[in-house]
């Protein structure tokens, strides 16, 4: 995780159920955060060599409603 968001404390609600941003890297199609749903501010890093990885990964997810893509290449971005 590169960055935890679960101690967070807001002034003036410090009796409050808050999470802040959270961060979790090198992602697999096994872990409980890429298998369920979080209703948060996270952000869950994936890695794969070609775009028809990320393709494949993502299809392979029964809900893919946070998907944003990250590279280089202009033709994969389109």
């Amino acid at each position: 995780m590169i960055l935890d968001g679960r101690r967070v404390k807001v002034p003036g609600y410090e009796k409050g159920n808050f999470v802040g941003p959270t961060i979790i890297d090198n992602v697999n199609e096994k872990m409980t955060c890429y298998q369920e749903e979080i209703f948060g501010p996270a952000l869950c890093v994936v890695y794969k060599e070609t775009l028809e990885e990320a393709i494949d990964f993502i299809n392979k997810n029964q809900y893919g409603n946070g998907t944003a893509i990250f590279t280089r290449s202009g033709s994969a971005a389109r």
